[in-house]
């Protein structure tokens, strides 16, 4: 009986000593798989907010305020991003227009003559920000700067 105690006695801190040795690398891959979900989430909400801006942008023949509105639509859209860190950049055909009346005189414009002219909208979200803020300084070399998206749709 005496050698099944000593046979337990030498085990006891074997699983203390492995968690010891792999927990750190544990944390780091539950915390990069944080990181890369907050990237993604962060991605796909400037997606979305470039399509919604664009689709809106499309349809604002006639408006007079379609920059301005486009711009309420495209914040509305990314609620969860900080409003300052949003720019916005919007194309009638390839024309930029970034005022209310340059926008509606080129949307108004764009189906006269039987073509199909695009409204295009693009949102940057810049400077990204990481969900850990930076604490592992080689990590945040390998993250993206700025995110950017375009959308494409036809004036209605």
């Amino acid at each position: 009986m005496q050698l099944r105690t000593i046979g337990r006695s030498r085990g006891r801190g074997t699983a203390t000593v492995e968690f010891a040795l792999l927990s750190p690398f544990l944390m780091l891959l539950a915390l990069g798989v944080a990181e890369f979900g907050w990237l993604t989430i962060n991605a796909v909400m400037v997606v979305n907010a470039a399509a919604s801006g664009a689709r809106f942008f499309a349809g604002q023949r006639g408006s007079n305020t379609p920059y301005s509105d486009t711009s309420t639509q495209i914040k509305a859209s990314a609620a969860t991003l900080k409003a300052p860190n949003l720019s916005y950049s919007t194309y009638v055909g390839s024309t930029s227009c970034s005022t209310d009346s340059a926008c509606a005189l080129d949307l108004n414009s764009a189906v006269q003559g039987g073509s199909v002219t695009s409204a295009t909208v693009t949102v940057t979200y810049g400077p990204y920000q990481p969900l850990l803020g930076g604490a592992f300084p080689g990590v945040s070399n390998l993250l993206p700067k700025s995110l950017s998206a375009t959308s494409v749709e036809r004036v209605q």
